[in-house]
């Protein structure tokens, strides 16, 4: 199942950074291969197929969804070249069921542009990570 609806990727990507609802949108676009590219796919399918593949994450533990938070960083040496602040990932108290739910909702227009940070973030959980790791051995990369 890890491998349906793109779920592999997104695993593989959250094992280096948080993953953005766009890229989560965005992998399920290049998913299979057979596939056109996400721009020309149907938006409301295509919105269906990422929320699929939240909540199957969601509802294995795989990963948990929440926002990027900017931590305050140091004062900057005087010429010291500028630098994104630096940011933490902080889980949204609710269940994954409640979290679904708030994406959709939020997400109610399927042909809406995702940026980067757009209603949420999911970062992968220590399980996640694990099957991650397996996906990666498993295809020798």
């Amino acid at each position: 199942m890890i491998d349906d609806m793109g779920v592999a990727e997104i695993l593989l990507r959250g094992l280096y950074d948080a993953v953005s609802l766009a890229e989560v949108r965005s992998l399920i676009g290049f998913a299979d291969p057979s596939d056109v590219l996400h721009l020309e796919r149907e938006p409301v399918a295509l919105r269906d197929a990422s929320l699929a593949a939240i909540a199957f994450l969601l509802e294995h533990r795989l990963m948990e969804v929440g926002d990027l938070v900017v931590v305050e960083p140091a004062t900057p040496a005087p010429g010291a070249p500028k630098r994104p602040p630096p940011v933490r990932f902080e889980p949204w108290p609710v269940d994954g069921e409640t979290a679904l739910t708030r994406i959709a909702r939020e997400w109610w227009d399927p042909e809406r542009d995702l940026d980067p940070g757009n209603i949420c973030w999911l970062q992968n959980t220590p399980a996640g990570d694990e099957a991650a790791r397996q996906i990666e051995a498993a295809r020798g990369s």
